[in-house]
């Protein structure tokens, strides 16, 4: 049994091969199992192969396949993509009002067992170790190296592949196996290089119009895309219909960051999927969150990391993210006026501004202030912090992310990391300024940090310009005696001196004494 990664249906393909290599007696039988209406279509296929009587139909042709199949003294049937374990008897059964007059059945009982036979499962879903595989039979089907994604990129091309921009390519995707076969398909059909590829998916307007392209792949039918958005689109519908939980912690996440996630921000995020019903939440059980968790695991969504200290923490491939952001835009851009207002009836949401604002309320809360008793803490969290500060403006959260960027700015002033400081300084003043508007004090304040990391970076031109606006802001805005003021008038007096205008710097820096003496 094969799971998890896009490229288990090409090894299980290559495995079909060397079987009919090594033994010619042997038969191969390939079933998409992807839901019971290709699985019974693939069964009518070889029953016809096999000389089943053509008459029968629905269950009773599933079993004379089946009895056909383990007649023969030699067999291998591949189920490629059985991601739905439902229909083999594993997890939730059907929903109320399914009216498939098949959709209650097992088809587990159909699959064919004898010792002369062997049947190779593929599935995205890791939680058919166990009720369909043995323990010890399950193969996970790790990421590609570098040199494999290589290998794969160079196989769709019509030429050998021998341009730099490859690796470059290749780790924007991640080596993810299925992201990698549909930018080859696109650089062939297009004539593109991979350095034109690259340039696209770079570009915020075109970068979704190329991931959800989808070109015709001989591995898969015709109607099943090859998009790595739609793809994993498809995924997250199917954990929608086991766990609300799972799925709502899942579209939290994809708006943090994509690397070192620590369990306890998981956990918020599950325990605040109803803030709406805050009793509810405090009662969530570690071990409900762990089980939504592990179906996130077992669906490939998160990653497990091995930590030397032994904590939990997780990954999430940044592609994987991207699909879910993109699933939730497709979704909101396809709700009308009438779902949206059954949605708030029904207390359902599921917009990028929700997911963004619960995003940042869940670092948020995580964030503590800069100290040194909290600053392992504060780094653990500063990557998450910086990430959903990208999402303010879809989640309408201006000033409380300033406020969570203005954390991590004191954190990495209390550091002396100026070089990380710059953006976060950067980014919480254009907010507040967006808001706020140019004038607001709290916007001349986030002002003067980036002026104070300019400083201490050496930047001295760039400190003094700024110094200098702040100055003149905050003597318009608060006057000229304000404690604030004052500080700007030294600080600039600093710059001055930095950069070697001792007499200017003297002339400032006394004025300011002369003003703190007075107020």
């Amino acid at each position: 049994m094969l799971t998890n990664e896009p490229s288990k249906t090409q090894i299980a393909l290559d495995y079909a091969y060397r079987r009919c290599d090594a033994d010619e007696e042997s038969c191969v039988f390939w079933v998409h199992a992807d839901s019971e209406a290709t699985f019974l279509a693939d069964y009518k296929t070889i029953g016809k192969k096999l000389g089943v009587d053509e008459r029968l139909d629905g269950l009773d042709l599933l079993d004379a396949v089946r009895i056909a199949i383990e007649g023969r003294p030699k067999w291998v049937m591949i189920l490629d993509n059985a991601d739905d374990l439902r229909l083999f008897g594993v997890g939730q059964q059907a929903r109320a009002g399914d009216t498939n007059e098949h959709q209650n059945q097992n088809l587990q009982k159909y699959v064919p067992c004898t010792s002369q036979g062997t049947v190779l499962w593929t599935s995205r879903d890791a939680h058919i170790i166990g009720p369909l595989v043995g323990g010890r039979r399950g193969i996970e089907v790790k990421s590609m190296a570098m040199d494999e994604a290589t290998t794969l990129l160079t196989s769709t091309q019509d030429q050998p592949l021998r341009e730099a921009g490859a690796d470059a390519l290749l780790e924007e995707l991640q080596c993810l196996p299925l992201a990698i076969s549909q930018a080859g398909a696109y650089m062939r059909r297009t004539s593109m290089t991979a350095w034109e590829y690259l340039d696209l998916l770079r570009q915020g307007k075109t970068r979704w119009e190329v991931l959800k392209a989808s070109d015709t792949d001989r591995h898969r039918r015709p109607e099943v895309s090859n998009s790595v958005l739609e793809t994993w689109r498809i995924s997250t519908e199917r954990i929608r219909l086991e766990s609300e939980m799972s799925y709502q912690m899942l579209h939290v996440i994809a708006y943090v960051d994509s690397q070192d996630i620590p369990h306890e921000l998981v956990a918020a995020a599950a325990r605040r999927y109803d803030e709406e019903d805050e009793i509810s939440a405090r009662k969530v059980s570690d071990l409900v969150v762990l089980q939504a968790v592990a179906r996130l695991k077992e669906f490939s969504f998160l990653s497990l990391l091995k930590t030397q200290d032994g904590s939990r923490r997780y990954e999430m491939h940044k592609l994987v993210q991207e699909a879910i952001r993109y699933g939730t835009r497709v979704r909101g851009s396809a709700v009308t006026t009438t779902d949206k207002t059954s949605e708030a009836a029904s207390g359902l949401k599921q917009d990028e501004a929700f997911y963004c604002g619960r995003a940042l309320q869940v670092v948020d809360s995580l964030f503590p202030s800069s100290e040194p008793a909290t600053w392992a803490r504060c780094e653990e969290y500063l990557r998450h912090a910086i990430r959903v500060g990208e999402w303010a403006e879809i989640g309408g959260t201006e000033i409380e992310t300033a406020d969570l960027l203005q954390r991590a700015s004191k954190f990495l002033y209390d550091r002396g990391r100026w070089r990380e400081k710059e953006p976060v300084d950067s980014g919480g003043w254009g907010l507040r300024r967006e808001v706020l508007g140019e004038k607001h004090p709290d916007t001349i304040s986030n002002m003067a940090e980036l002026a104070t990391t300019y400083h201490a970076q050496g930047r001295y031109d760039k400190a003094e310009s700024i110094y200098q606006e702040v100055l003149e802001l905050r003597q318009e805005v608060l006057g000229g005696k304000h404690p604030d003021t004052i500080w700007s008038m030294a600080s600039l007096a600093a710059t001055y001196h930095a950069q070697g205008r001792y007499d200017e710097a003297e002339k400032l820096k006394d004025k300011a004494l002369e003003l703190r003496r007075e107020v």
